[in-house]
């Protein structure tokens, strides 16, 4: 038994590494891209193409059908496996035909003729996606990370390439879509390349609906998340313009890329590492709260950093073209951060078999966030507004998921805020030095203000954080190593 666990670990651990470097790889190349083409297209290009990226995240929830998560919940069985690759399919199928028809609606409803031909264009992706769901399933319920590490970077550098050379030969919007569809398209040739996994010409009604039977579950609470997470983008390019909407669009990029990319890594980690340990409480709890400080150490200066530094660096590396985004990084970088620490309590509910407290949440969200919204757009009609709105709601969800996991695990909140202070007191003396440097460096360039502010905060979160708790640090140098090491 105890061998078995230890092989476990060990596969968790390397498949935790072997997604951080898949994932990073990828949106570091990605974050470049952004950065290069903000440079290239206008304000107004990124907010027409957030008219069609809005529509297929909404749809794009129902695509997999839940598909994925019931593969790697369930145990494996090739028809089951087949079942679920056609039914996928087929969804896909059915939702390009559906977006292309109701592009019109969405040209009238951003009174913006210009969404109607990017959107159709778009809908080219939930084939391509659909293609995708079983064999990146695969992998993950193997924890076979460092194989998804090829479709990840050939997504990045596809997309990449194909997006920055469009901009620059002036096709504007045109480069963000075709850039999107050809990173999927290259997604797919590796996928398809690497997992050795063909379908068998079947279809089983009984085993698809056993699927369906986990995977809506998943849906409703991925419904509920595309509501939250895209409701400001809607609110704000239907009443306060497509221009504001281009600079929400990018100030959300950037700690989406740095930040909640983050979370999405570890939460394809967790999922399959949570199901192995369901029946195991007690691995489960402790599973539970080292993950709570690995990625509180992690994030908490990422976020935090990022928030301080996002006058210097808009300034510098975007240029005072998206100055407007400088207050809005700052408040979504915070956000980011509380998001991250609960991330991981959706893994939970969702290993255990119950992804419906996960819904639960994300309804209490909505029913906080939707008025609040309604109000930011219409009461001080500001970008800054929505940003600290959906910051508020973010705070008070990550204290309801802190509550829940008291009860479904037993864990007590005390304890689990012991498990945070070590990262959030570091982080709390970085802010304060972080400010004392950009004071005596007030009449200094961005650019000296920029490196000074990121080295300061680095070196004064490590010594801050050593000191606080230094055995925590060594072990996870410890779990890096390990994650390193052959299985």
């Amino acid at each position: 038994m105890h061998n078995k666990k230890s092989t476990l670990t060990r596969a968790i651990l390397h498949g935790a590494f072997w997604a951080f470097v898949s994932k990073y790889t990828g949106r570091l190349l990605a974050f470049i891209t952004t950065i290069i083409l903000a440079r290239l297209l206008t304000q107004e290009d990124f907010g027409v193409a957030s008219y069609a990226f809005l529509v297929i995240n909404y749809l794009d929830v129902m695509r997999g059908l839940g598909i994925g998560p019931a593969l790697i919940y369930h145990e494996r069985d090739p028809e089951r496996t087949a079942s679920g690759f056609w039914l996928g399919l087929g969804m896909g199928a059915v939702l390009f035909g559906l977006t292309w028809l109701i592009a019109p609606l969405v040209a009238y409803f951003f009174n913006d003729i210009r969404a109607i031909p990017v959107v159709r264009t778009l809908t080219l992706t939930f084939p391509i996606a659909a293609m995708n769901t079983v064999p990146y399933a695969l992998l993950r319920k193997n924890l076979a990370f460092k194989r998804i590490f090829i479709p990840d970077f050939a997504m990045a550098v596809g997309k990449g390439l194909v997006s920055i050379t469009l901009a620059l030969l002036g096709f504007g919007v045109w480069s963000l879509i075709v850039g999107q569809i050809v990173g999927m398209l290259c997604t797919m040739i590796a996928l398809w390349w690497i997992v050795s996994w063909r379908p068998l010409f079947t279809f089983n009604l009984h085993l698809a609906r056993s699927l369906l039977s986990y995977g809506l579950n998943i849906i409703s609470v991925r419904l509920v998340r595309i509501v939250l997470t895209n409701m400001d983008y809607i609110l704000v390019g239907r009443y306060l313009g497509i221009e504001a909407l281009g600079v929400y669009t990018l100030a959300f990029r950037i700690p989406q890329f740095l930040i909640l990319q983050f979370a999405d890594v570890i939460s394809q980690v967790l999922f399959p590492a949570y199901s192995k340990m369901r029946h195991d409480p007690a691995a489960l709890i402790r599973g539970y709260l080292t993950t709570v400080s690995y990625v509180s150490i992690i994030a908490v200066p990422v976020g935090l950093g990022l928030a301080l530094v996002a006058k210097p660096f808009v300034l510098t590396v975007l240029t005072e073209k998206w100055v407007e985004t400088i207050p809005i990084i700052s408040a979504i970088s915070i956000s980011a951060v509380m998001r991250v620490l609960t991330f991981n309590s959706g893994e939970v509910y969702k290993a255990q078999g119950r992804p419906e407290i996960l819904r639960r949440v994300q309804f209490i969200r909505l029913v906080l966030l939707a008025p609040l919204l309604w109000w930011a757009v219409h009461g001080p009609g500001t970008l800054i507004a929505v940003a600290w709105s959906y910051a508020f709601v973010t705070g008070v969800a990550t204290m309801t998921h802190f509550v829940i996991i008291k009860r479904v695990l037993g864990i007590p909140i005390k304890t689990i805020m012991e498990t945070l202070r070590p990262a959030l007191m570091s982080g709390a003396v970085m802010t304060l030095m972080v400010w004392g440097t950009f004071y005596i460096l007030a009449d200094a360039s961005l650019v000296v203000q920029l490196v000074a502010g990121v080295a300061v905060g680095v070196l004064v979160y490590s010594s801050v954080l050593w000191w606080l708790q230094r055995d925590t640090v060594i072990r996870v140098g410890h779990t890096l190593r390990t994650a390193l090491a052959r299985r």
